[in-house]
């Protein structure tokens, strides 16, 4: 109790001994301060030998390690510390257990250690918190379709390992709302799109082999349950969208064969060849429950959709459900009398199937835990079995079958058999693809509807450089394909276009020739026609000349008579008149004849050019005609060529289309491969980065914290000195006023003992005036008895006598009364000198006091301008560190934003 009592003084104050400060107060440590705690209140039940719970508190070593249910303390954080929880009755069970509630001083030095760093010693360096960085759970169970597919931008196509031959799949599993595909292979997950089977993704498993793939219920996490046969298991719990790690739990002694997350995401639970399961919250990766009922191997196991249940099944043909949170027993469900291989949860949690070696398949109701439905699955045994959106049942088994089922176990589709034991199959609601996957590593992808076979998927990816160099080696192979194939291709196309160019030719020439022919015979035609019309118009014109040839002559006669006439008859005036209109005529006749002259001489000579013109027009058609015949004649001798040569060039054109387009696909893998590997390159960069980052930002959080608590140290040095400074100050004061109080009383002693030596005196002075009174009528009366005896019958000597011993009697009395009262003024001036003594003492005491204080006082003050400086260097120390903090945490969110960005992740909002 001593001890505790010591470390308990050591934890609240800093002592101060012979004037010597502690510049800092001490280390909260275990070797120091916690380990006297638990030994008084813990260590009975926790030991090496006797580990309650799995948990020895007794070294730092195995309290760090924690116990069944993990670790219990979380390193700069007491109020998610399991055991802080304990000791501060916040959880049950209370600790210690029987026992009331540890001091409230003892649980200040857990509070102080734990939010310290849980250093071990004086030495060591505070651990950083481990706390939980995500927060996985929902405010509700998550069964309905997310807004946003959760399908993953893009991660890297690297795989982590990569072995010729393919291995049994493990495990597959499909995105409950995403055509999305998970695929278990050594060291590593891959993830696939179901409906262009393309690699979307690699997930490094470095833990061993995954055995078990879960989507959560909203597709937004893959979890990943194995390890290492007989050594190690453990379940990861991926972000689908970026890849990222975000939760780790267990720490088994084997392999983790069944495990599942909760829809609600707030529990795990995992199990295996240890035949226990166990359940863990997710947001402090706390150990729930541990359920120790299974008689072998835990095989398989799923939460049920609403997270209120959960269904385990092992290799002895055991089946229970149980409650989630509590990890109550809730049914037993009898009926398998082999190995349960795989339970699945019907969408609205009423309905379990399970899948057994005793070749059924079983659907189970939750209200009593009786058989709805059993039918003979797969001969030899059912290996796996999945309900389906819409509530049909798929399976695969020992008969190498994969089967789609309704739920009164009708078969609706029998897909083709493997060559080996089926042994694992999903169902993608998303893309109505049904994925199975056999002993041998085939993995194949089935239209659901039809039992089509769409393609397959791999469980051993190749390296993205060996797929970079083969998509090269293909490269040059169909480049040097192409290389005859385009040669060809041009050689075909160049006769083409000249049968095309020479057949153009011909049309052109065949066309020309005929425009020029209907140009002739048009003009021919325009020719002739003139030469009709000109001939009519001469033969007009000649009729005319001839007839004015003949009137004319007449005309002049007459009216050469009728102007004679009228000479000979002047006054006759009308004879005049009409010899006037004669003579006009007359020569209207003769211009008429002279323009019908001249118009018949001009038709002529106009007909004489029409002629020439109609045999050159005709000479001109022979000829054309000749041409057009020979034209054509060619055009249709260059018409088939033209077809033959287009057809060849048609079929060495689409070669060279596909031997180009086959060129360009084999470049568009070069560039995806090399893309990939870049990209991979790059991610791995970034990781890296953001690994050395958060290293840094760790170690700078971490000096931080040293810094910030050196500060604090350094100021709470400061204050106790200064507190002490005060205190010293308070007790010189105190001293300096018990000083000059113990003066006064010892000036009031002396006053007193100086007042009782006077009233010793004086009581003296009483007693032996008293005694010698005494003395005198003692003598008297003496003297009277020696007279009253020689005279016996005198009254009067008699009276005196008896008067006389009265008086003695009373003066002895007196006497006495006055030896009492000297004891009592002899004792009190005793007292008085002793008190005098006393207080003279005590007041030399009180003023030996002032000069320690003093001088302390002194060296105090001295110290605390030190401790000042010291106090304000550490705290500008801490706001000289705090930016590199910050600087340190900005790096880091950059890379994380370059990672995102990488990945086409879009941030936040």
């Amino acid at each position: 109790m001593r001890q505790l009592l010591t470390t308990l003084l050591l934890i609240s104050s800093a002592t101060m001994a012979n004037g010597q400060e502690e510049k800092k107060p001490p280390k909260v440590t275990y070797d120091d301060h916690v380990k006297p705690i638990l030994k008084e209140k813990c260590f009975s039940c926790h030991n090496a030998d006797k580990k309650s719970a799995d948990l020895d508190l007794t070294t730092y070593t195995n309290l760090m390690q924690g116990g069944a249910s993990g670790t219990v303390i979380e390193p700069g954080d007491a109020s998610t510390s399991y055991l802080y929880e304990l000791v501060t009755h916040e959880s049950e069970p209370f600790m210690p257990p029987e026992s009331p509630k540890m001091p409230d001083e003892m649980i200040e030095v857990l509070r102080k250690w734990i939010d310290g760093g849980v250093l071990e010693n004086a030495g060591s360096k505070a651990k950083a918190s481990q706390k939980k960085k995500y927060d996985l759970a929902l405010a509700a169970p998550s069964t309905e379709r997310p807004e946003v597919a959760p399908v993953p931008p893009r991660l890297s196509l690297q795989p982590v390992l990569y072995t010729p031959e393919r291995t049994a799949v493990d495990a597959l599993a499909t995105s409950p709302w995403a055509p999305l595909a998970a695929v278990a292979s050594q060291k590593q997950v891959l993830l696939y799109h179901t409906q262009t089977l393309q690699l979307l993704g690699v997930l490094p498993f470095p833990e061993g082999t995954p055995r078990v793939l879960k989507f959560s219920r909203n597709g937004a996490l893959l979890l990943a349950g194995g390890g290492v046969a007989g050594a190690s298991g453990r379940v990861i719990v991926w972000d689908v969208r970026s890849g990222e790690r975000i939760i780790e739990i267990g720490d088994e002694l084997d392999e983790v064969l069944a495990a599942d997350i909760s829809s609600d995401q707030t529990l795990i639970a995992l199990a295996g060849p240890q035949r226990v399961v166990r359940i863990y919250a997710t947001e402090s990766g706390q150990l729930m429950h541990e359920i120790r009922k299974h008689t072998d191997w835990v095989t398989a196991l799923e939460f049920s959709p609403d997270s209120v249940l959960l269904a385990t099944g092992d290799r002895n043909g055991g089946l229970f459900v149980w409650e989630g949170w509590t990890g109550r027993e809730y049914l037993t469900l009898n009926g398998h009398t082999a190995a349960i291989t795989s339970v699945s949860w019907r969408s609205d949690s009423n309905i379990l199937a399970s899948s057994s070696e005793d070749a059924t398949i079983r659907l189970w109701e939750m209200e009593n835990g009786g058989q709805v439905k059993n039918w003979g699955a797969h001969g030899g045994g059912a290996l796996s079995v999945e309900f389906t959106r819409d509530g049909r049942l798929f399976s695969c088994g020992r008969d190498r079958v994969a089967k789609l089922w309704d739920q009164n176990g009708g078969q609706q589709v029998a897909y083709e058999a493997f060559p080996d034991l089926a042994l694992e199959s999903t169902f993608c609601d998303e893309s109505g693809r049904a994925i199975a996957g056999d002993w041998t590593g085939e993995i194949r992808v089935w239209n659901a509807a039809d039992g089509a076979r769409l393609g397959e998927l791999l469980t051993n990816a190749p390296k993205l450089e060996d797929r970079l160099a083969a998509a090269g080696t293909l490269l040059v192979a169909k480049q040097n394909e192409h290389k005859p194939i385009d040669e060809a291709y041009r050689a075909a196309l160049a006769a083409s276009e000249k049968a095309k160019s020479d057949l153009t030719d011909a049309q052109q020439k065949v066309a020309t020739t005929t425009q020029q022919l209907d140009a002739a015979n048009a003009k021919l035609a325009a020719s002739k026609q003139s030469q009709t019309q000109l001939t009519s118009e001469l033969q007009a014109a000649q009729k005319l000349t001839d007839d004015l040839k003949t009137s004319t002559p007449a005309l002049k006669e007459a009216a050469e008579k009728a102007a004679a006439a009228a000479a000979q008859l002047s006054g006759d005036q009308e004879l005049a008149a009409a010899a006037q209109t004669i003579l006009a005529k007359a020569q209207a006749s003769e211009q008429q004849l002279a323009s019908a002259s001249k118009t018949m001489a001009d038709k002529t000579a106009q007909l004489q050019n029409v002629n020439t013109e109609v045999q050159s027009t005709e000479k001109a058609i022979a000829e054309l005609t000749t041409a057009l015949a020979a034209a054509q004649q060619e055009q249709e001798q260059l018409m088939p060529i033209a077809k033959t040569t287009e057809d060849a060039a048609a079929v060495a054109q689409q070669a060279m289309e596909q031997s180009s387009a086959a060129v360009a696909e084999a470049q568009q893998q070069v560039t995806r491969w090399t893309d990939e590997l870049n990209f991979s390159k790059q991610l791995d960069q970034l990781k890296s980065q953001r690994s050395e980052a958060l290293t840094q930002l760790t170690q700078q959080e971490e000096r931080l914290a040293e810094l910030q608590d050196e500060a604090d140290q350094a100021a709470a040095a400061l204050q106790q000195a200064s507190n002490q400074l005060t205190t010293w100050q308070a007790e010189l004061s105190a001293a300096e006023q018990n000083y000059a109080a113990a003066m006064t009383t010892l000036q009031a002693s002396q006053k007193a003992q100086t007042e009782a030596a006077e009233a010793v005196k004086v009581a003296t002075n009483r007693h032996n005036q008293s005694q010698q009174i005494l003395e005198k009528i003692a003598e008297a009366t003496a003297k009277s008895d020696q007279a009253l005896a020689l005279a016996k019958d005198d009254p009067a000597l008699l009276a005196l006598t008896t008067s006389l011993k009265n008086l003695v009697a009373e003066k002895t009395q007196q006497l006495e009364t006055a030896k009492t009262d000297l004891a009592t003024k002899t004792q009190a001036h005793e007292a008085a000198t002793a008190k005098v003594a006393a207080d003279d003492q005590s007041a030399k005491q009180i003023l030996a006091l002032q000069g320690p204080l003093q001088k302390q006082i002194a060296d105090q003050t001295a110290q605390l301008t030190q401790l000042t400086a010291s106090s304000e260097a550490a705290a500008k120390a801490v706001e000289t560190h705090t930016p590199m903090v910050t600087q340190a945490t900005s790096q880091l969110e950059s890379i994380r934003n370059s990672i995102a960005a990488a990945q086409g992740i879009q941030p936040a909002q």
